[in-house]
């Protein structure tokens, strides 16, 4: 996933905590409220597509799957507690830092990640959301055999705090080896012309 919005350019996550400042976190509200159309701080599905839509690019399927996942209690509508949740996700994204994003907010992930609410995730729920973080499938079903220690095909959430570290670290690998291979595609090429 790419962000591409002039607006989270702005935004930046503490380091440490990986959180926005107070000053972000007043952005991000005079932002949201200026989305409230209904003046009762929530945003629909629709508005949800729309703001996503033009800081990513999602297709809308994938919108509505981040939607549902942050639509926690089947209301139709994200409050601006989910709102904030994303905004901090496509800033770790933009910036650079999903590895440190995920391993402050490793329980909220696990829990908004864990749909059926067993205290388990299958690496089918992990598949449905792990564009979020620029995974790819292979990358999450390699590295899903290495942690799944019990063997029962699900991650509890200990398994799933080693795993999703992994998985960052597995995806920038695959991006290092194409960027290597592409380059040497393009030398090669420019030797042969």
């Amino acid at each position: 996933m790419k962000v591409l919005s002039s607006f989270l350019n702005s935004l930046h996550l503490d380091p440490s905590y990986c959180l926005l400042s107070v000053y972000g976190v007043t952005l991000v509200l005079h932002y949201y409220r200026s989305m409230d159309i209904r003046t009762d701080m929530t945003m629909d599905d629709v508005q949800f597509e729309v703001f996503l839509k033009s800081v990513t690019d999602l297709s809308s399927e994938k919108v509505y799957r981040v939607f549902d996942m942050l639509d926690v209690d089947c209301s139709g509508v994200i409050d601006f507690d989910g709102f904030y949740l994303l905004v901090c996700i496509l800033v770790s994204i933009k910036d650079g830092m999903e590895k440190q994003f995920i391993s402050c907010h490793s329980r909220t992930l696990f829990d908004l990640l864990d749909r059926d609410a067993d205290g388990n995730i299958s690496v089918k729920e992990f598949e449905r959301f792990g564009f979020l973080f620029n995974l790819t499938k292979g990358a999450i079903k390699e590295i899903f055999k290495e942690f799944d220690v019990s063997g029962d095909e699900i991650l509890d959430y200990n398994e799933f705090q080693m795993f999703i570290m992994a998985c960052v670290d597995k995806q920038k690998e695959i991006e290092a080896q194409r960027s290597h291979i592409k380059e040497w595609l393009q030398m090669t090429l420019c030797t042969l012309l």
